[in-house]
């Protein structure tokens, strides 16, 4: 398990969320029941799943006990839990996964196995950062 700081992690707060705005953009949703948040971090970007569809309920779930406890301080009711053994309910509607699959070995698995358990008429929307020839990653290895 990893584990963040949440203080850390919203330092950068802008640039992380451009990627979840657009994300949320391109889903067709109209009515959702349930939206899921997988890997919700501090919380920070789970309330514009809620301005958008404010009649859905809303889960969010992250693996780091600190993401969870902040997101509980924002007002998130964020659960702690492992994205790899999680499965969508019979009503949730919308599954967004932000920047958490390439952590994920055989997310690609996952995705299939998401997708499957998809009530008729879900989204599945996800995004996985691409930067691994960035210079902020080829200097680390």
């Amino acid at each position: 398990m990893i584990s963040w700081d949440p203080q850390v992690y919203l330092r950068a707060a802008d640039e992380r969320s451009r990627p979840f705005v657009d994300l949320l953009g391109r889903i067709g949703a109209e009515d959702p029941r349930g939206l899921v948040d997988l890997g919700c971090g501090p919380g920070n970007l789970s309330p514009l799943l809620r301005q958008r569809w404010p009649r859905a309920r809303l889960t969010a779930i992250d693996s780091s006990p600190d993401m969870v406890t902040a997101a509980r301080e924002a007002g998130i009711a964020a659960e702690l839990g492992d994205v790899t053994k999680w499965a969508p309910g019979q009503d949730d509607d919308v599954l967004v996964c932000n920047a958490v699959l390439h952590w994920v070995p055989g997310h690609a698995e996952l995705l299939g196995r998401w997708a499957g358990r998809l009530p008729s008429g879900g989204w599945l929307a996800f995004q996985v950062p691409g930067n691994f020839t960035a210079p902020s990653h080829t200097i680390i290895r």
